[in-house]
């Protein structure tokens, strides 16, 4: 199975002064902005996941897991056939008929949704930084399971090998763009930073843009160069 997704939805041509009541979600019209493809390249199901997706990653149940960034908005349904307008999703777990989301509480204790920052979809659990304040959220298919204060921020792209972390941090250095990987480890419950890895690539290239893509699957980073997404590059811990 593939995955197409596109990041932003129309506008509704709803007032803004109904969107705090129901409205009827023949009024809508809203766009079905992911799309699961068979191996035959066959459309499977589509349906609507909301604004604002910043990353899309399945697990190997076929869950598909989507991180929203801070325009996000969702038209919830209601059981009487309206919707309601909802903000700021963060992170939700869809299946891959487009059925009911889980979608992560905007009141997790120690959590501030604004931004999924970065995320990771491993083989058995799934990780998130989210801004403002990029705890480690620990999930699993259900349920956030821990939530552990991280002195890392501005991390964009995260690897996770057992207690072994990795951080993607990308900035502005010297004219150009550097990227970096700040190593940490899970600890006594805090993320405690061990080191900093300077990433060139092949040829001891500097990059000349920003790193986009950053798929983490559990101890692998993937990533490419804004504007070249042919060419991936593959960070492991422990390489």
């Amino acid at each position: 199975m593939s995955m197409l997704a596109a990041g932003r939805c129309e506008r509704q041509n709803i007032p803004v002064e109904r969107y705090g009541d129901p409205v009827p979600e023949d009024e809508l019209r809203l766009t079905a902005n992911i799309r699961v493809i068979d191996g035959e390249g066959r459309a499977k199901a589509s349906f609507y996941a909301g604004d604002a997706i910043g990353q899309l990653m399945t697990d190997r149940q076929g869950n598909i897991w989507v991180g929203y960034f801070d325009e996000s908005s969702y038209w919830r349904p209601n059981p009487d056939g309206t919707r309601s307008y909802d903000f700021m999703i963060g992170l939700a777990r869809w299946s891959r008929d487009g059925g009911p989301p889980w979608m992560v509480a905007d009141d997790t204790p120690g959590v501030g949704w604004c931004d999924c920052y970065a995320l990771n979809v491993g083989r058995e659990l799934v990780h998130a930084c989210p801004y403002t304040d990029f705890p480690l959220v620990e999930l699993d298919t259900n349920s956030v399971r821990t939530v552990t204060p991280n002195p890392v921020t501005r991390c964009t792209g995260l690897a996770v090998s057992d207690s072994e972390l990795a951080f993607l941090d990308q900035h502005r250095a010297d004219g150009g763009f550097r990227w970096e990987i700040r190593r940490a480890r899970r600890e006594g419950g805090a993320v405690v930073e061990t080191g900093r890895e300077h990433l060139v690539l092949p040829g001891g290239r500097q990059p000349n843009a920003w790193a986009r893509g950053k798929v983490g699957r559990d101890g692998t980073l993937w990533l490419y160069e804004d504007g070249d997404p042919r060419h991936w590059y593959r960070y492991e811990i422990g390489a």
